[in-house]
């Protein structure tokens, strides 16, 4: 199936951004052009999660997998709440907090642990699908 396909690439492009771009990007450059070069990434890599899950979500309706299309479902409004959600609100805690505020640094904390959480359920339902 072709759906197998995107389910599976879109897992393995979250893993390989996790694990292989994000944290290689905080080991390779100094803390402003990290956070420049990742401010660039983000978007799209939530933009490309949302035009795949969407279309994996398509796919399991035709094929009357309600399951797997509600599941995607979830991926899906994960992305569209990371992307247009939390990314301004990270980016907007991330200035203050690189001007000294505590508070935002805290903010920051915590929003960018919600974006982690996310994005490993993300990827454990996308495994999740592959199995059922």
């Amino acid at each position: 199936m072709v759906v197998n396909f995107l389910v599976s690439g879109l897992l393995a492009i979250m893993i390989f951004y996790s694990f292989g771009i994000a944290i290689n990007v905080h080991r390779t450059l100094d803390k402003e052009n990290a956070g420049k070069l990742l401010r660039k990434l983000f978007p799209i890599y939530f933009l490309w999660g949302i035009v795949i899950s969407i279309t994996a979500e398509i796919i399991y309706l035709l094929e009357g997998l309600n399951t797997q299309a509600f599941i995607m479902a979830i991926i899906v409004i994960g992305y569209l709440y990371s992307r247009q959600t939390l990314v301004p609100k990270l980016n907007k805690n991330r200035d203050l907090a690189n001007e000294g505020d505590e508070k935002s640094k805290k903010i920051f904390n915590s929003l960018h642990f919600q974006s982690v959480a996310i994005n490993l359920i993300q990827m454990l339902l996308l495994a999740l699908i592959l199995f059922i």
